[in-house]
């Protein structure tokens, strides 16, 4: 018997001393002594070495050892032969399926670990059938295990085994050759049709689903003779008859099996398929046959059913069953069954959508569907049926407009005027789905067909065009008020599809829209002005104030400027358009207004002046439109150019919108070179405005208009001749040798020309610049690296050769100008070092070490480009020592590192430079980085997390962020125990002030190797830290899991709120709907919240007409009558319920119970009533308050009397915020001395048997505290003097009464 550590040997043994557990100590899970625990958590990290390693080749685990070993042990033979012998290994049960070479069945070996029995069975039968084929020889071929699982079917009598085995046999039906399907067709069918009889009642499914899939697999390989046999068809009736199964998955899979024999079948996806499959017929025939028989009444079931089928199959009918199912769709519907007429919708829908060929559905049969659908219209109140055929009627109008334009343009006038109908809805929904469908509609219909609807629009007022738009400008009608913002959203989308070719119709609905802007408290300003801005895009400006006059003139205008809104509405969106007619209208416009603002500033009207002034810079604000793409460029153009330059010359307050304008100009023709070539020629022109505006304003003083001046420069230079621009240059040049006062702004436009001249020019500048690298102006010098820059970047032939020419002395320059670069400089600087870098020959390693100290110190410039750019010239140093020597990478990477880590010998700014530099080439090279540099890194970073200065230490912490990011766990594994030590051993301060970086690494460090691991290697006193991390972790999956399951949760019964025209609309007729023929059949109804109705399945409704005659159930309208949502009941008046009673008139009977004493008072009896009254109205809005807010105000009013037993709440409101109490009191006031108050005097009254008034100030604990005692001091003073003042009075008052007497 093996003894336990906590057993005592008895005997001899008891007499030495062990070691023994103590008392109670036995069964604790975390004792005192935990070597081993330790030892293992020690071996957790160490890395699996791999074969050939030298800790391998000196393992102590040899041969003698073991041999040694046995024979201490006793347990194995010490004469066994310790050389292994080859052989056979033991098969076992999974053998067949784990070794299985077949690609068909890799989906059945992630079973092999499955705890479900079924799983379980599929794997034992492939294990089998495996075994027998490699038994008899066979090469594990589809066709093998075709035959074998035949027959194996034909043996096995259990369900389970049965039905494993029809899985596998739909797995590799899909891949055996069509030949043998084709021989063995009959053989197949028959077996799988005995099958199918035997189990069409079974309780499980899974036999009938796979049956019906291997038939389906079957039947879609055979060839087309093949279905004119009568077994066949046969067998196809068969299949079709389980897609009225009472089950859901059995009738789901017949219904998939049907869809994939009729879409799939292979000589359906041929290279040239038959117009429609063979079984097509037969299916629509059956469709139909078993909805006549069943109909639509009651739950209509089995119709349900068919109609799912339908959905799936109908558009692959040919043309004649797809007219006679559709006959059926429409006489089902007539039965007013919602759920019915939802499920025919969606058939149609799909029929539509699916846009079959032309020989089965032609334009002709599609418009008979279309206005057979007029008659099936819902009402406009029915929200769910009544999207359901708007979004039937655009599928059928989008579908029937890809066959016949014309035919599609006739019948849309009709569907306009039913959609427009839709926005009198009181269902919001129903507004929004029918503006969204119109506008799909338009686009879709009308976009098309405008070539020829422009002819036919030209020929009169009764083209289908005219009857659109005069329908949805009835739109615009007050009664559809509550739905103007939809109505113009669709006005907006006609405009946008026809309102360049048929602008003339349009004149009177925009003055319509403009007078309704007008109108005060118009709410769908947004709306309407986002309509005017199409018009004005697409009809163009000039038309668009023909119909709309802008009504300023300058002379005598009406000072509200009433159309003012349309200025910035044109702004937004004009483009496209005509160039000239901002000359000829919008210029003299602008001048007039400009001198009516001078006149009246000289009249001393300073607010007239200002309105003025600023509607001529609104105006001017036009020009960037109008020179976006104009139509008329080349003409027009010349004669603004002029007044654009004396603008830019003289008026500093047009020149933003002058400079937007040339701009726009620009770069909208970059590919017309007759416009290019045209604004071009003014170069000369606008080029020496520009620079003289650029050059002329003081540094201090510029602002936003300066840059756009610079952007205007460098816009008008890509279209500039070269020649041109080298004239400039010279002269450029020749400032900066005369050393003028303005040298950096000459400089700008030295850096935005340099890219444009030849190497002449090139050398000139260069001469330039490379004395200015170190000149003291800080301005001047980074401008000079900044021109260096646009030099090495420049991508031109002659650029290039000059770089390459004076590369040496590139690098002897840049390593000269080192010690006097500004900081403002340096970002360009390391962007010129980028460049040469680059272009470096190899052997110059030299250069590279000179410039590494440099890079590593810029590292921590303030300036984030110098950081970024050192960063990025630190890459390209290591890769152009790894480009020079491809061959050794590695090495090459610890000589560029040993250049590196050579900063650790500076001060404290150059070991943290040196860090982050490090921590950027591990993160760049990780891939190629061998375990001993990094070894060699990770021990000096733990090194360094040791130092008191906090900036190495924050470097530190970042060099083991990033390694926690990029190193993998096994990787990481050696190095995590010293890593936590030294974070750690850090000082108290440096721990307080970079807590966030080491709670950052706890996270990653807890995410690799969990809490248990980390928690163990932390000391005590700041495992705190690590606990409160895990706490976060812990809430933070709650908080996850919480918020999935509230996303998961159905959210159904939200109502609408207003009428939002942005509100989203589903996509598909599955979302609009709701799922007529659901399949859990067999699920049990969910539990509805205690206080909600049930909501009835198929529940319908019918509308009854204003007056009391009888609804015509025979009427073909009727349908309209029959609602699938429950009509809103109207609004009663909410008022107070009342126990009186009325008369027939409606006048109230209010009768009085005289039970008092009649020898009362009159006064008295008025008095006790008015306080009767009184308190009940206190009462009553007490109990109000008390409500809850979301009950209804009927059932707070409806309270009687015998309520008022009911106990009152045992909370008292007490304290300060929330909790203070805020009811007044009823009553009389509570306030001490209040009893003694008088009635009618202002004094203080004695009453009989009370102690006398003395309560002359209320006491209070305020007046103690020393720095108000001095604002409650006032209280005492005006007593005083007011009992001065009673007491004189009292006096007074005495000395009259002796005075009479």
């Amino acid at each position: 018997m093996v003894r336990g550590p906590g057993r005592v040997k008895g005997g001899a043994a008891m007499k030495k001393k062990v070691k023994r557990w103590k008392k109670g100590q036995s069964c604790v899970s975390n004792p005192d002594n935990q070597i081993h625990r330790q030892a293992a958590v020690r071996n957790r990290f160490l890395p699996n070495k791999p074969p050939g390693s030298k800790a391998q080749e000196t393992s102590l685990l040899t041969k003698k050892s073991l041999e040694k070993h046995n024979e201490d042990s006793g347990d194995i033979d010490s004469d066994y032969d310790m050389n292994s012998e080859g052989g056979h290994s033991y098969g076992t049960f999974m053998s067949g399926l784990s070794d299985c070479t077949n690609p068909t069945f890799d989906r059945v070996k992630r079973y092999w670990d499955s705890k479900s029995a079924s799983h379980k069975e599929v794997c034992a039968v492939l294990a089998a059938v495996t075994e027998v084929i490699r038994e008899k020889g066979g090469k594990e071929t589809e066709t093998e295990y075709f035959a074998a699982l035949m027959t194996t079917l034909d043996s096995v009598e259990e369900e389970d085994s049965k039905s494993a085995v029809l899985y596998l046999l739909n797995l590799v039906l899909k891949r055996v050759p069509a030949n043998v399907i084709k021989v063995k067709f009959s053989t197949i069918s028959k077996c799988f049709m005995d099958i199918l009889s035997q189990n069409a009642n079974s309780n499980t499914t899974s036999i009938v689903r796979s049956c019906l899939q291997c038939l389906a697999t079957t039947l879609r390989i055979i060839d087309m003779t093949s279905w004119n046999e009568a077994s066949t068809k046969q067998v196809y009736h068969g299949v079709l008859s389980f897609t009225v199964h009472q089950k859901p998955k059995v009738r789901k899979a017949a219904q998939n099996a049907i869809s994939a024999i009729l879409r799939g079948s292979h000589f359906m996806v041929s290279s040239k398929p038959p117009p429609h499959h063979p079984a097509a017929s037969l299916t629509a025939k059956f469709c139909i046959q078993q909805v006549e028989q069943s109909g639509g009444t009651g739950e209509a079931t089995t119709t349900l059913h068919v109609l799912g089928l339908m959905k799936d199959t109908l558009p692959w009918f040919p043309k004649q069953s797809i007219k006679s199912c559709c006959e059926t769709l429409l006489r089902v519907m007539t039965l007013s069954n919602p759920l019915v007429t939802s499920v025919s919708m969606q058939c149609l829908h799909n029929l539509f959508s699916t846009k079959p060929r032309v020989s089965s559905l032609p334009a002709d049969l599609t418009a008979r569907i279309i206005n057979a659908l007029y008659d099936y219209q819902p009402g406009i109140n029915d929200a769910q049926q009544m999207q359901a055929w708007l979004a039937v009627m655009e599928a059928a109008y989008v579908c029937l407009v890809k066959v016949d334009e014309r035919l599609c343009m006739s019948h849309l006038p009709r569907f306009t005027t039913a959609a427009i109908s839709c926005f009198l809805s009181e269902k919001s929904e129903v507004a929004v789905a029918a503006a969204k469908t119109l506008k799909v509609v338009f686009k879709e219909c009308i976009t098309p067909s405008v070539d020829w609807l422009k002819i036919e629009f030209a020929s009169g007022a009764g083209s289908p065009v005219h009857k659109i738009f005069q329908t949805i400008e009835g739109g615009l009608a007050y009664r559809y008020h509550a739905s103007w913002g939809l109505v113009l959203q669709v006005i907006g989308t006609f405009i946008e599809v026809l309102g360049k070719e048929c602008h003339s119709m349009m004149t009177k609905c925009l003055q319509t829209m403009a007078d309704l802007r007008s109108t005060h408290q118009f709410s769908y300003t947004a709306e309407l002005d986002k309509t005017m801005g199409s018009a004005v895009k697409h009809i163009g400006p000039r038309i668009v104030l023909n119909a709309v006059p802008l009504q300023i003139t300058g002379d005598d205008d009406n000072y509200g400027f009433p159309r003012s809104w349309l200025i910035p509405v044109m702004r937004e969106h004009i483009c496209n358009t005509e160039l000239k007619f901002f000359n000829k209208y919008f210029l003299p416009l602008a001048a007039k207004l400009r001198t009516k603002s001078l006149q009246l500033t000289q009249e001393g009207r300073g607010v007239e002046a200002k309105t003025y002034n600023i509607l001529q810079s609104q105006v001017w604000s036009l020009l960037p439109g109008f020179c976006k793409n104009p139509t008329d460029l080349c003409t027009a153009f010349k004669d603004i150019a002029r007044i654009l330059g004396s603008a830019l010359s003289d008026r500093p307050d047009l020149r933003k919108d002058v400079c937007a304008a040339l701009r726009h100009l620009i770069t909208h023709n970059t590919e017309n070179e007759k416009n290019k070539s045209e604004i071009a020629k003014f170069s000369k022109n606008f080029l020496p405005i520009l620079f003289n505006i650029y050059t002329k304003s003081e540094p201090k003083a510029r602002d936003a208009d300066h840059f756009i001046i610079f952007e205007t420069i460098k816009s008008y230079l890509t279209i500039s001749d070269n020649k041109l621009i080298s004239s400039f240059f010279d002269k450029i040049c020749s400032k900066l040798t005369d050393r003028v006062s303005d040298r950096a702004t000459v400089m700008d436009l030295a850096i935005v020309m340099v890219m444009y001249v030849d190497q002449e020019r090139l050398a000139a500048i260069y001469k330039i610049i490379t004395k200015q690298f170190e000149d003291a102006d800080r301005t001047v010098q980074k401008k000079a690296y900044r021109i260096l820059e646009e030099i090495c970047e420049s991508k031109l032939e002659s650029t290039q050769a000059f770089i390459d020419s004076h590369l040496s002395d590139l690098q002897q320059v840049l390593l000269m100008s080192l010690a006097s670069a500004s900081p403002s400089s340096k970002a360009p600087r390391l962007r010129c070092l980028i460049q040469i870098v680059k272009r470096l020959p190899s052997g110059q390693h030299e250069f590279l070490q000179a410039i590494i100290p440099e890079v590593i110190l810029c590292t921590k410039e303030v300036n984030t480009k110098a950081r970024a750019s050192a960063f990025t010239l630190l890459i390209e140093t290591s890769n152009a020592m790894l480009r020079w020597d491809a061959d050794n990478r590695q090495e090459c990477l610890g000589q560029f590192l040993d250049l590196v880590v050579a900063g650790f010998a500076g001060s404290p700014q150059m070991i943290s430079a040196t860090i982050l530099s490090l921590t950027r080439i591990v993160y760049e090279y990780r891939e190629i980085l061998t375990g001993e540099t990094l070894k060699q890194l990770i021990t000096a970073m733990c090194t360094l997390l040791s130092s008191k200065t906090r900036e190495i230490v924050r470097s530190a912490l970042g060099f083991v962020k990033v390694l926690l990011t990029i190193l993998d766990e096994a990787t990481l594994a050696q190095f995590v125990e010293s890593l936590v030590m030294s974070i750690t051993s850090l000082s108290e301060p440096n721990r307080r002030a970079l807590r966030k970086s080491m709670k950052s690494i706890y996270c990653r460090l807890i995410r690799k190797y969990g809490y248990e691991m980390i928690i163990k290697q932390i000391p005590t006193d700041q495992q705190k830290m690590v606990h409160n991390i895990k706490k976060l972790q812990e809430r933070r999956k709650r908080k996850m899991a919480l918020k999935n399951a509230a996303e998961e949760s159905d959210d159904n019964e939200e109502e609408n709120d207003a009428l939002l025209p942005t509100k989203p609309r589903p996509e598909t007729i599955e979302e609009i709907l709701q799922e007529s023929d659901s399949d859990t059949d067999d699920e049990k109804e969910k539990k509805k919240p205690e206080g909600r109705k049930i909501k009835q399945r198929g529940a319908a409704w019918l509308r009854e007409g204003k007056d009391e005659t009888l609804l015509d159930f025979l009427d073909p309208s009727v349908s309209k009558r029959v609602l699938a949502t429950k009509p809103d009941k109207p609004s009663e008046t909410k008022g107070l319920k009342h126990n009186f009673k009325s008369m027939p008139d409606g006048r109230l009977m209010i009768t009085e119970d005289v039970e008092e004493n009649k020898n009362e008072k009159k006064s008295m009896k008025t008095k006790q009533l008015n306080d009767e009254l009184g308190q009940m109205m206190d009462e009553e809005l007490a109990s109000r308050k008390k409500q809850n807010r979301k009950r209804k105000l009927d059932n707070l009013e409806g309270v009687s009397d015998d309520d008022e037993d009911v106990s009152p709440t045992k909370y008292k409101a007490g304290g300060g915020g929330i909790h203070r109490p805020i009811a007044k009191p009823s009553g009389k006031s509570s306030a001490p001395g209040s009893e003694y108050k008088a009635k009618k005097a202002a004094g203080d009254i004695k009453k009989k048997g009370k102690a006398d008034p003395y309560a002359y100030i209320p006491l209070n604990k305020h007046q103690i505290n020393k720095r108000t005692k001095k604002s409650t001091k006032g209280a005492w003073n005006n007593l005083t003097k007011a009992a001065k003042k009673g007491a004189l009075a009292g006096k007074k008052g005495r000395m009259k009464k002796s005075r009479r007497k």
